[in-house]
């Protein structure tokens, strides 16, 4: 099985309306909802109202404000109340040990429950920046996982490509993380898929990975990561992540609808 997964759900109107295009077009089939996202309630709507579509959540640690009150997560917060800028900022904190896993599992927490309690039923879950791996972090996850029975979370296991040679030593870090959880997941009943594309080409997917993807899932689930969306002149502190959206979305569209192979 093939699961084409659209990240990022409910983050920004310019990224819900190219998500809902791939959805109704058949491009994409799985989407992880952004619980702090600032246009969650329209993605919602969308999920429930298209009850067959594949919906989990996207943890977000990095960027975006909490759910929880600051005042109960002081070691995630920032400036102006919001969490730090990227996975950089988080991880330095982290690795120093100015990062409390209790207050992490208190925001995580919140999240989920803030999607739950729109009446979504959700089947997995993953996070922004794979965030979710990181050891300690990951027990806080499948620890959810269990509680509120969501049955599969997400690995990045996908195997080094020469072509991407700068991504190489961070995947090889991920893949071992993934190794860890995926092992914890098991044993406790929660599922990985076999296979993960997307890490490699980081928000720039391509035919050439689509395809990989594809004969793969022949023989075995396969999660592939995508982040469609719509280009938008005015994308806020988004524009620092260089993410061409209307590429992301027009490669979708042309692998799974306008040209299948």
């Amino acid at each position: 099985m093939l699961i084409v997964n659209a990240d990022d759900f409910g983050l920004a109107p310019h990224i819900n309306r190219g998500i809902i295009e791939a959805v109704e077009a058949g491009a994409v089939n799985s989407v992880s909802l952004v619980a702090n996202g600032t246009a969650l309630p329209e993605a919602v709507a969308f999920c429930r109202r298209r009850r067959g579509l594949d919906t989990g959540i996207h943890f977000a640690l990095i960027d975006e404000m909490p759910v929880s009150p600051p005042s109960r997560i002081h070691s995630l917060i920032g400036k102006r109340e919001r969490f730090y800028p990227d996975y950089r900022h988080f991880i330095i904190r982290y690795l120093f040990g100015r990062i409390r896993l209790e207050e992490i599992a208190i925001e995580l927490e919140s999240q989920l429950k803030k999607i739950l309690d729109t009446g979504l039923t959700l089947s997995h879950c993953d996070s922004h920046q794979h965030l979710h791996l990181l050891p300690g972090i990951a027990d806080i996850v499948l620890a959810l996982c269990k509680q509120y029975g969501i049955g599969r979370v997400r690995i990045v296991n996908e195997r080094p490509d020469a072509k991407y040679a700068f991504q190489i030593p961070p995947l090889i870090l991920m893949r071992f993380f993934s190794w860890m959880i995926g092992n914890k997941a098991r044993t406790m009943g929660i599922k990985t898929a076999g296979r993960f594309f997307g890490f490699n080409t980081s928000m720039r997917i391509n035919r050439s990975i689509i395809k990989k993807a594809a004969r793969t899932a022949r023989y075995r689930d396969v999660e592939l990561m995508t982040h469609p969306g719509y280009n938008t002149n005015s994308p806020g502190r988004y524009a620092r992540w260089k993410m061409n959206w209307d590429r992301e979305r027009e490669t979708l569209l042309d692998a799974f609808v306008k040209n299948p192979d």
